[in-house]
């Protein structure tokens, strides 16, 4: 690093002046001039004018070979955190939602077997990650689907080191790759199988190939950037908050001068257009019901009953340590920025604010809309991009300490930055993991009264049993407590919720219900009288922890044995 705070190449490998459209080739060296092009002095502009290049110097990036050992020790790391999440507790109630939910969709697209309307209340597509995870649970089951979770969460954290390296270099790299892997989140959503894993992966590399666009990438790679940020638009709609940061990227990354050049915003404003292209050539394809359904899930979702300050406290929780570094690594580029003389300093600025920014949003929005669901995984959407601006910080602390102490300023950041991040974040993980109630008892339980056929079952958070017992019920059976609709068969009166529930229950349309008092204790409380009228007996209890209690009720009648 040069004493101004740029990231240079040793001079036996360094060339004095670089212009900005100089492309880098994969091997991490820098190209003069082609033949017949403009001089390295200047370069040609629209009108035959011609203005000088910038002075700006190539960060040091060696083959990739000699980054694989630090790299592989990053993910060897993070792999054996999530994976010890893979093996623990029973399906999450998303889980059993995604992967049930993959199989139906699966067998719609193959025999076309009805399907439900997963799209009208789905926050991602419904034929996107949930059958890709289907799949794999067929061969592999929750700890193939898991698994399948945790090398997403994987590639993303390998885009996260191409990125640094590619802007800032080898040491940076490691150190934001680091930093991803410490954190909670990301160790948790290696170990969950939702489409947050697929949908961060898919949006990191989108912002990989943004970077690699301005460090020399070309068309191919904006174009591929813009497919992959829809992509992971569609998979879950929530990425979508990241589309700006990333085309952001495409503006102010890269060498090239001030933040102001034409030639950044024109590269960015054509990134945009194809971006828009792809996402409306998917809300095309999708049709009406699937915009609907990101209308109601995302742009128009009901804010929730929880206070400011308890969802600030979670975010801080983890990744409040994290963004505090992004936010010394932007003050400290300021600082860096006013002592350049070129204007490649601001728009280094810029990015790292951008970065910072990034990892606001989650926590911001949620704080708007009053809900701390899905924060814990909503985060590490942000994180990943600041954790480019972290990595840079950790770099210029060793270079500054390893002229200050006779030991490895390497390992003295490591041992006091990414070893409390790593502790604190295994910690969270595992936090986030036991949460829900191990189902395998209540399962069990449940299993002999669940057949095939025309019965009905009305079960809180039916999805995770309906995932377990899918080989012995189909879709149609089961019904959860919320948005129950009923059409009185006699007066063709329409009711829906409680009342719903109730005549049901006094028809013995519900063969089989179950009540564990979380999500709808009002609605349960409401109806167990009902349940006691009508003479529904109660077969078993069942004690799952701290979390789960689940009380399975039976029509008068009805046994397991028939």
């Amino acid at each position: 690093m040069s004493a101004d705070g740029r990231w240079i190449r040793p001079e036996s490998t360094r060339r004095p002046v670089l212009t900005p459209t100089a492309p880098v080739t994969p091997g991490g060296t820098v190209p003069g001039p082609r033949a017949g092009g403009p001089s390295a002095r200047s370069e040609q502009q629209p009108g035959g004018r011609q203005r000088r290049a910038e002075q700006i110097t190539a960060p040091a990036r060696p083959a990739l070979r000699t980054d694989l050992l630090p790299l592989l020790a990053v993910l060897l790391l993070q792999g054996a955190l999530s994976f010890r999440l893979v093996l623990n507790n029973t399906a999450f109630v998303d889980e059993g939602t995604y992967i049930y939910a993959g199989y139906q969709e699966f067998a719609h697209l193959v025999n076309d077997t009805p399907v439900a309307t997963y799209e009208t209340f789905f926050s991602g597509s419904p034929v996107i990650y949930p059958i890709v995870v289907a799949l794999v649970d067929m061969f592999g089951g929750l700890t193939g689907a898991r698994t399948l979770s945790m090398l997403f969460m994987l590639s993303a954290t390998v885009a996260v080191h191409l990125s640094t390296r590619r802007l800032y270099g080898s040491l940076p790299a490691f150190f934001a790759a680091a930093a991803f892997a410490a954190l909670g989140p990301t160790q948790f959503l290696g170990g969950l199988a939702t489409y947050d894993s697929m949908a961060l992966a898919v949006l990191a590399w989108a912002g990989y190939l943004a970077v690699r666009l301005t460090t020399g990438g070309g068309y191919p790679s904006m174009l591929l950037s813009a497919v992959l940020l829809a992509l992971a638009g569609t998979t879950k709609y929530a990425a979508l908050l990241w589309a700006p940061v990333v085309l952001g990227i495409a503006v102010l990354a890269g060498p090239g001068g001030s933040p102001r050049e034409w030639f950044r915003w024109k590269r960015g404003l054509t990134m945009l257009v194809a971006f828009l292209a792809a996402l409306g050539v998917a809300a095309g394809v999708a049709g009406e019901s699937y915009i609907d359904g990101f209308k109601h899930t995302t742009l128009q979702r009901k804010p929730g009953h929880d206070a400011y300050s308890y969802v600030a406290e979670e975010a801080a929780k983890w990744v409040g340590a994290l963004l505090v570094l992004a936010l010394v690594a932007v003050v400290v580029q300021l600082f860096v920025s006013r002592k350049r003389a070129d204007g490649a300093g601001w728009s280094e600025f810029w990015l790292a604010a951008l970065l910072l920014v990034a990892g606001l949003l989650a926590p911001v929005n949620q704080i708007r809309i009053h809900t701390w669901l899905s924060l814990q995984k909503h985060v590490d959407f942000g994180a990943w991009f600041a954790c480019i601006a972290v990595g840079v910080l950790l770099a210029r602390t060793v270079l500054l300490l390893k002229n200050r102490v006779q030991v490895t300023a390497g390992i003295v950041v490591a041992a006091l930055v990414l070893g409390p991040l790593t502790f604190a974040g295994a910690s969270h993980a595992e936090e986030m993991h036991t949460e829900w109630s191990n189902a395998q008892g209540f399962v069990t339980a449940l299993k002999p009264y669940i057949k095939k056929g025309s019965d009905r079952y009305l079960v809180e958070n039916y999805n995770v049993p309906a995932y377990y017992l899918r080989e012995q019920s189909n879709w149609q059976q089961w019904k959860d407590l919320v948005g129950v609709y009923r059409k009185d068969p006699v007066t063709g009166k329409a009711e829906t919720g409680v009342p719903a529930i109730q005549a049901g229950l006094e028809a013995y349309e519900w063969k089989v219900v179950v009540l564990d008092f979380t999500q709808t204790g009002d609605i349960d409380r409401a109806i167990q009288p009902t349940l006691k009228k009508a003479g529904y007996r109660v077969v078993t209890v069942v004690e799952s922890g701290e979390h789960g209690r689940y009380t399975i009720y039976v029509a008068p009648g009805y046994d397991k044995d028939k």
